[in-house]
């Protein structure tokens, strides 16, 4: 799974003490995202649209593969919320049309395993 999300411009996660945070700089402000390590799981993730983040949890099975996709969403710095893609979506929430997108080419790749 490493060669294809990398292929696909995602950073493995590499978890301290089962977190980690993203900080992304995006017009002149600093965002920062907090990952929580899913055991059994490999977790990629990418800056998107205006300063989102998209997320895949991977996990390998010796005869399948399990993930779930997401946006990570931070509000007012103490409550956390995993948005799923959606395909369509405009405006502020684009960046979840791109992890649709994204997904759909994760999918293809895995159905021709």
């Amino acid at each position: 799974m490493d060669g294809w999300f990398t292929a696909h411009g995602f950073s493995p996660a590499t978890f301290e003490k089962g977190k980690l945070r993203v900080i992304i700089y995006r017009m002149g402000e600093l965002i920062t995202f907090k990952l929580a390590e899913r055991p059994g799981h490999d977790t990629y993730f990418q800056e998107s649209t205006g300063g989102a983040l998209i997320v895949f949890e991977v996990k390998v099975y010796e005869d399948a593969i399990a993930y779930d996709g997401y946006c990570p969403l931070h509000l007012f710095g103490i409550w956390s919320k995993k948005l799923s893609f959606q395909k369509g979506v405009s405006g502020p929430f684009k960046y979840r049309d791109e992890g649709h997108r994204i997904e759909q080419k994760f999918v293809d790749f895995v159905n021709a395993l």
